[in-house]
């Protein structure tokens, strides 16, 4: 539901932008706890950077899944990705790419809420020319 609500809400940026905007979720619920205010704001935060920042005609793909240990949302895209030194430090407050409008404040953001429920963030390219795929994870 969660995922759901988040890609409602950015689908009209994604259509504007001209973004394959998908949703990859199973079709039985992942019931979980948590806040479920802030892990939405931390969701839709990383999925808009993907859309507003990603390329142009591009894919994004917003994914929910668990298993025994936890609970994890990711939003995957196929943009130019970011500097090496720039993707090690995502999630730290104010760091940005350089062709960023944003304030660097929405990773920072989604990386406390998920250290608030037990787990973490993490930001990894999807292939060797850029790509990047944002993992908020948590315990069960």
């Amino acid at each position: 539901e969660l995922a759901r609500a988040v890609a409602v809400e950015l689908l009209p940026l994604a259509r504007e932008r001209g973004i394959d905007f998908g949703l990859d979720t199973p079709e039985s619920p992942l019931p979980c706890e948590g806040d479920a205010a802030l892990l939405q704001q931390a969701l839709l935060n990383i999925a808009h950077n993907a859309i507003q920042h990603g390329r142009a005609q591009g894919v994004v793909t917003l994914r929910a899944r668990a298993d025994a240990a936890g609970h994890r949302l990711q939003v995957e895209d196929d943009g130019a990705g970011l500097p090496a030194e720039v993707l090690t430090r995502m999630g730290e407050r104010f760091v940005k790419g350089r062709d960023s409008r944003g304030s660097g404040l929405g990773l920072a953001i989604a990386r406390s809420v998920m250290e608030n429920h037990g787990g973490h963030l993490t930001v990894e390219r999807t292939h060797p020319e850029g790509g990047a795929r944002v993992t908020l994870w948590w315990p069960r």
